[in-house]
């Protein structure tokens, strides 16, 4: 297993975690699995576990996204398109999160690509529609980005704590 950075990389994907599981736990609009879960979709030839994703209950209802059970117990895989995935680039990972998932998640059919780079003194956070040629991104106003998905508009503030280090805050509003 290879590390991640800490405030890079995994305090932001806790952020968006934390954020985006409580607003749909509080709003029951679907389910939002953190990293770890593998997603696979044959034919786009991807196979990945991306940093988060979301699935609405519709979705599933509609079986666009079928839960895979395991061989000896529980569930392991989701196979189709979930409605969201979340990436945080890494340095290791950015020609994999901006081209290549990118080109796999589309072909995939996932409404939303959620890409977030905070390696920098500015943290940058976009939110990339499907459209019939590829993923486009949805235009920004004041730092702030609409996904049709959660219904809601979104902004990532790059802060720091008591001790001057690096952390981040996922803002929302309807």
């Amino acid at each position: 297993m290879s590390t991640e950075q800490i405030f890079s990389h995994n305090q932001v994907k806790g952020e968006y975690n934390r954020v985006l599981g409580n607003i749909t736990r509080v709003e029951n609009l679907g389910r939002y699995f953190p990293d770890g879960v593998l997603l696979t979709y044959p034919g786009a030839i991807l196979s990945s576990q991306p940093d988060g994703l979301f699935v609405l209950y519709s979705t599933l209802d509609a079986k666009r996204l079928r839960i895979i059970p395991g061989k000896r117990e529980g569930f392991v895989e989701f196979e189709g398109a979930p409605d969201m995935v979340l990436e945080i680039v890494s340095t290791s990972s950015v020609k994999k999160d901006t081209e290549i998932l990118r080109e796999l998640y589309w072909k995939a059919g996932i409404s939303e690509y959620w890409l977030v780079d905070a390696r920098s003194n500015v943290a940058s956070f976009d939110i990339l529609r499907h459209a019939p040629k590829g993923y486009t991104a949805v235009r920004k106003a004041d730092g702030w980005v609409k996904s049709k998905v959660f219904s809601r508009s979104f902004r990532l503030r790059q802060i720091t704590d008591r001790r001057g280090l690096p952390d981040f805050v996922l803002d929302v509003r309807p």
